[in-house]
């Protein structure tokens, strides 16, 4: 049987058939602490089954450990001294919509948490709030491997979609760095400006999610104005470091800008 789909200006026909089977072979010789971000990057271009060989043994356990977190659905099925074969198992994905969804809410979740230990001068529960761009990994991993492997009907525009993908990857990333910076270096109240800072960029972020989902004018400004006012109170700390702001706050002030710029997404807006 064939199916007829309506996709904006175009028609879809297409049988019930599962995906095609995509298969590559790679030798990792002289490859170690890029071997997983080859991986994964095979993993998001929509690769199925993986042949990869190498000369030590040791290497084996650098592709285990590439499979741990991010590329959901890839085993290792069969294995020797200098080679292994890594097949995605797990069949389909759930909905690319629900995965993008939940990443928004992560970072949001992120956002919120690390803002309130920062502000209350307490640094505990920082490494349980960076533990979460793990999932974000996962699951705008997943994201970009449902991207290249089957498009989308509803985003006709597929780079800057995937751009979009890349870029929330990243905003978990400054989360991280800032949570797990100050979970083991942080001491006492941060000024004011610098919480204000990552106020503003959180605002960015969660502005910008909503933006996504629906255009809005007076949000596309907030997200400008919030990005140039960042910026702004980001060189008056640097300027004045030293008289009254410490090294937290420089740290907080550098990740705020980067959450700010990533957040804004260089005008990309809704798609």
């Amino acid at each position: 049987e064939l199916e007829v789909q309506e996709a904006g200006p175009r028609l879809i026909v297409s049988t019930q058939q599962g995906d095609t089977v995509e298969r590559a072979d790679f030798n990792l010789h002289g490859l170690e602490v890029m071997a997983s971000r080859f991986i994964h990057a095979l993993y998001k271009r929509g690769v199925d089954e993986l042949q990869l060989s190498f000369d030590k043994p040791d290497v084996l356990e650098l592709v285990k450990a590439s499979l741990g977190k991010e590329t959901v659905g890839f085993e290792i099925t069969d294995q020797s001294r200098t080679s292994c074969i890594v097949r995605n198992v797990s069949g389909e994905l759930e909905e690319f919509d629900s995965i993008l969804r939940r990443t928004f809410l992560i970072l949001n979740s992120m956002a919120k948490d690390c803002y309130d230990e920062l502000s209350a001068g307490t640094f505990s529960h920082l490494k349980n709030v960076a533990l979460l761009e793990e999932a974000n990994n996962r699951f705008t991993t997943a994201c970009r491997r449902l991207v290249n492997k089957r498009g989308s009907e509803k985003y006709d525009k597929i780079g800057p979609l995937y751009y979009i993908l890349e870029e929330l990857e990243n905003l978990a990333d400054q989360y991280k760095y800032l949570c797990t910076y100050m979970a083991k270096n942080g001491k006492g109240k941060l000024h004011p400006d610098s919480l204000e800072m990552l106020k503003t960029a959180n605002e960015v972020v969660d502005t910008y999610y909503h933006l996504f989902y629906k255009f809005d004018k007076d949000a596309l400004e907030k997200i400008g104005k919030g990005r140039k006012d960042i910026v702004k109170k980001f060189y008056h700390i640097i300027e004045n470091v030293g008289k009254g702001y410490s090294s937290q706050d420089i740290v907080v002030a550098h990740n705020a800008l980067n959450i700010a710029r990533d957040g804004a997404l260089d005008g990309n807006g809704s798609l």
